[in-house]
């Protein structure tokens, strides 16, 4: 048991990672070949200052009118993508920066981790409890969730116990979602930078984002 989750730790997990790098790179040469139209009108604000107030937005909830009036909503956002940092870090530390996993890291990793399985519950509970929400979701969006959070339980399983079943669930899962995410809405993340900087250079370069108070564009 142990030889085989050493090589699903190590052969089968760079194998994944290939493909997943293999998928992405397809689909970032498909969306670099893409065409934006060009602006025609004389720019009337900063292109830069655009991009970085779009960029920016992200940390910054209070700019935005959507996270400003659902802050709850944010931090469960926040919170459960932390979560999938440390689940998608620990992959790679476990295996070769084992002496990093010290038992006060591991503990502060198994809190957010737990925080990510709280907070994948309360955003499926909301998808399945509002009207509006279950009109746009789709099998796939619950699908993701529930194996997301699956996962935070495989990764604190992992990181408690060192279990030869418990790290086979958790490398096994990982080389699935390595598999899966290219394929599925989960790779939306991949579009983020792309939208970001558009909008950011289309209104900053027309001089209309948004303003507030706490960030004003001027």
């Amino acid at each position: 048991m142990q030889e085989f989750v050493r090589v699903l730790e190590n052969e089968v997990q760079i194998a994944a990672l290939s493909i997943f790098a293999l998928m992405y790179l397809t689909r970032l040469l498909w969306l670099r070949s893409l065409r934006s139209p060009r602006e025609q009108a004389a720019p009337k604000g900063s292109a830069t200052k655009g991009v970085l107030i779009s960029f920016g937005s992200v940390f910054v909830p209070w700019a935005m009118e959507s996270t400003r009036k659902h802050l709850a909503v944010y931090v469960e956002f926040a919170l459960f993508h932390i979560a999938v940092a440390i689940a998608i870090g620990a992959t790679f530390i476990y295996p070769y920066a084992p002496q990093w996993l010290t038992p006060t890291v591991v503990d502060v990793c198994v809190v957010f981790l737990g925080i990510g399985i709280l907070a994948g519950l309360m955003r499926m509970q909301r998808r399945l409890a509002k009207q509006e929400l279950r009109a746009i979701n789709t099998p796939d969006d619950y699908f993701a969730i529930t194996v997301v959070t699956i996962y935070f339980a495989t990764a604190i399983c992992a990181l408690l116990t060192k279990d030869d079943w418990g790290l086979v669930a958790y490398f096994g899962l990982t080389t699935f979602l390595l598999l899966y995410v290219p394929l599925s809405k989960v790779s939306h993340y991949l579009y983020m930078p792309f939208t970001r900087f558009y909008y950011g250079f289309l209104f900053g370069r027309r001089g209309v984002m948004a303003q507030t108070r706490q960030w004003r564009y001027n």
